[in-house]
């Protein structure tokens, strides 16, 4: 391995090492629907599909192009979830990531206009075809900030699971939900993790939600507590074991994802000054990152670097 002060910057582009996921950034650059489709076609994989459509909706000029594509298109179905997928990243987007009251009612209103757009396309969508995974996805984004409650989206979250088993987007998407800042419990948020985590197959990302439920705890913290609780033992042993059982498991095969869920384990264990097992989730990771965990901590780029480097010279 090259010396730490000459590692490369982590590569953040979510595309990097993903071929397929290149094409459909291609195939919108060239504001060809069918393009589009010709690229989503070999992606079988739910989770790959989910991140092939955030990659479309953060496309310069995709809301037009899926526009046009519903229009002349009524009746195919990818058009109207990608469309709905647009509606939710351009509502978000609007919204911003602060705190519900730091949001001005301008952006509540276009947040909740662009979400009720999307959750009328997967409405159409789920009634004709229920086996939907993405749409199934997304509807638990809008059951999110719609507000649309805990019971409703436990549901959602059924009906995904009946057609996408352990489909980690999903069940990230509910523990949000589950949380206190979105109407739940630190103890639902947690149970659910665990138990997502423990009915999982050896090897699947499950046990990322655990890693996702201990970033939301250590958030809520002030800088002393912080430090705290990420050194409690519990909290350490539990990590490991989440982590032994999904993204350092022998049969962990998860071409997405992978980066963002060994680089929450990574965080949580450098923060805890265990570099090494930082280390084994920072090579693991190789030349790539993600802005997820790591924005917490300030600029994504510098922290995960910083942190990597850290921990490869130090275990």
């Amino acid at each position: 391995m090259l010396p730490t002060q000459q590692l490369p910057a982590p590569d953040f582009d979510p595309v990097a090492g993903l071929p397929e996921l290149a094409a459909i950034r291609q195939a919108a650059a060239s504001a060809d629907w069918r393009a589009v489709h010709a690229a989503f076609a070999p992606i079988g994989d739910e989770h790959g599909r989910v991140v092939a459509a955030r990659i479309l909706a953060e496309a310069p000029g995709a809301e037009l192009l899926l526009l046009q594509a519903v229009e002349q298109y009524p009746g195919d179905p990818l058009a109207a979830v990608l469309l709905a997928g647009c509606h939710i990243h351009l509502g978000w987007e609007a919204r911003t990531g602060a705190r519900a009251s730091k949001v001005t009612p301008a952006q509540w209103a276009v947040f909740r206009d662009r979400l009720n757009q999307a959750e009328r396309l997967l409405i159409k969508v789920t009634a004709h075809l229920p086996e939907y995974a993405l749409a199934w996805v997304m509807r638990l984004d809008t059951a999110r900030g719609l507000s649309l409650g805990l019971s409703e989206a436990r549901r959602r979250r059924r009906r995904l699971d009946q057609v996408a088993p352990h489909h980690f987007v999903g069940q990230s998407r509910l523990l949000q939900q589950l949380l206190p800042k979105w109407g739940g419990s630190w103890e639902e948020a947690y149970s659910f993790a665990r138990d997502s985590f423990q009915a999982g197959p050896p090897g699947s990302l499950s046990g990322a939600l655990l890693a996702e439920y201990h970033v939301e705890q250590w958030l809520e913290l002030n800088a002393a507590a912080r430090r705290e609780y990420v050194h409690r033992p519990q909290v350490r042993q539990e990590l490991a074991q989440a982590a032994a059982g999904s993204v350092l498991h022998p049969d962990c095969r998860a071409r997405y994802g992978l980066i963002t869920a060994h680089g929450t384990f990574a965080m949580l264990a450098s923060l805890a000054e265990d570099h090494a097992t930082a280390a084994v989730h920072f090579r693991a990771m190789g030349p790539y990152g993600s802005t997820y965990p790591w924005g917490y901590l300030g600029d994504s780029a510098e922290t995960l670097a910083e942190h990597r480097d850290r921990a490869l010279a130090k275990g």
